[in-house]
């Protein structure tokens, strides 16, 4: 049971006087006796597993990781996931929780924020965990079950829950879920569609109806859900480029070019998802679409020398030597201490009938590591050409 006054609360966000501000309030009503600041989900979640957090008020808009993914994490970890999260957000930022109130949230309070408000929020989530209502007695069972490996009796509990209020998206979603994971797709398919028909921000719905029409092979419907799943929740992101890379194992890069293209819309970090993707390509025989992104990436980040031979050894992979060949020039100039590179260099003067370049590459290449055997052997047969 968790106590108003001897509670331990966790604040987080990343204006500290925003957290100050929060922590007089509550000692103004009186509520809470341990307090802790995170100023972001990391942060955050870093706290909780340390600490014996009875509360969570936390902002919705920080970096590195956003209220939404940090409460996402906290629901699917099995220590966690009961601790009430009580998330602030803007109203311009409304939108965007939708699905975490639906989903996920125990409360949601719009900024500005007041002490009236805060405590009512707060007294009413502290009541609701201390006697939970029968729908999420029932959907937490759901999950217990499903933990145990028993999906009939999960999936039991779910449409208990389900009759006990109809019109909540949350135990229909579920219901779809543990007929997804039975492998019973059809009526998986059937609930899925009636939770995001219901609740169009359920980011969790569009997801599963994603993975759900893959295993079917409806790369059109799997496409479409992931992307929508991609647009409503960042935290999606990273299983929309599954999607992708699973659609260029299978041959279709013209797809997941398309998946890929989104993601980085709705990545806060395209550069580094931009070369998570390259690297990916380059090793999954999708070498073109690897060389476009590597040759964008050097445009944006032009220190990056390593990038150069990234492309180089893509173009290689192509079979056009010649166009690998300045990209490797240009980084042994930028990096002349990195032996791969100039080993590559010298491999593709020889392909190209130019042996006597390819020596001189050689010889720096061994004035630096004497012992290089595959250079020493090169550097052999451009004599004997």
């Amino acid at each position: 049971m968790i106590d108003l006054k001897e509670m331990t609360v966790l604040i987080v966000d990343d204006i500290i006087t925003m957290c100050k501000s929060i922590h007089r309030m509550m000692k103004t009503i009186g509520y809470g006796d341990q307090f802790f600041y995170a100023h972001n989900g990391r942060e955050a979640l870093r706290i909780l597993r340390k600490e014996p957090i009875d509360l969570v008020l936390m902002d919705y808009n920080m970096p590195e990781m956003q209220g939404g993914e940090a409460l996402s994490v906290i629901r699917d970890d099995r220590i966690l996931r009961d601790i009430p999260v009580i998330m602030i957000t803007a109203q311009a930022y409304q939108d965007y929780v939708a699905e975490a109130a639906e989903s996920y949230v125990d409360a949601l309070i719009l900024k500005p924020l007041t002490i009236k408000i805060l405590g009512n929020k707060v007294v009413d989530v502290v009541a609701k965990a201390n006697n939970p209502p029968p729908i999420v007695a029932h959907l937490k069972r759901a999950r217990d079950f499903e933990e145990e490996g028993d999906l009939d009796a999960a999936i039991q509990e779910a449409l208990l829950a389900m009759e006990l209020d109809p019109d909540s998206s949350r135990a229909i979603r579920e219901l779809g879920y543990f007929h997804l994971k039975k492998g019973a797709l059809e009526e998986a398919e059937k609930w899925l569609l009636q939770a995001a028909r219901m609740n169009h921000m359920d980011v969790i719905a569009c997801h599963n109806l994603g993975e759900l029409y893959l295993k079917q092979d409806k790369i059109d419907d799997a496409h479409h859900y992931f992307e929508k799943a991609m647009a409503i929740s960042p935290r999606h992101l990273d299983r929309g480029i599954s999607f992708g890379k699973t659609l260029v194992q299978r041959n279709m890069t013209p797809r997941a070019i398309k998946v890929f293209t989104q993601a980085f819309k709705f990545s806060r970090t395209p550069l580094v998802l931009q070369e998570e993707v390259a690297d990916f390509c380059f090793e999954n025989g999708a070498g073109e679409y690897a060389a476009s992104l590597f040759k964008e990436l050097i445009s944006q980040l032009p220190q990056r020398t390593d990038l150069l031979f990234k492309l180089g050894k893509t173009w290689e992979s192509l079979g056009d030597v010649k166009k690998a060949l300045p990209y490797l020039i240009e980084a042994e100039k930028n990096d002349d201490a990195n032996l791969e590179v100039k080993l590559h260099l010298a491999q593709d003067y020889i392909s190209l009938g130019k042996p006597i370049w390819a020596e001189t590459v050689l010889k720096r290449l061994l004035k630096i590591d004497p012992d290089h055997k595959e250079a020493q052997e090169l550097l052999q047969s451009c004599v004997k050409m």
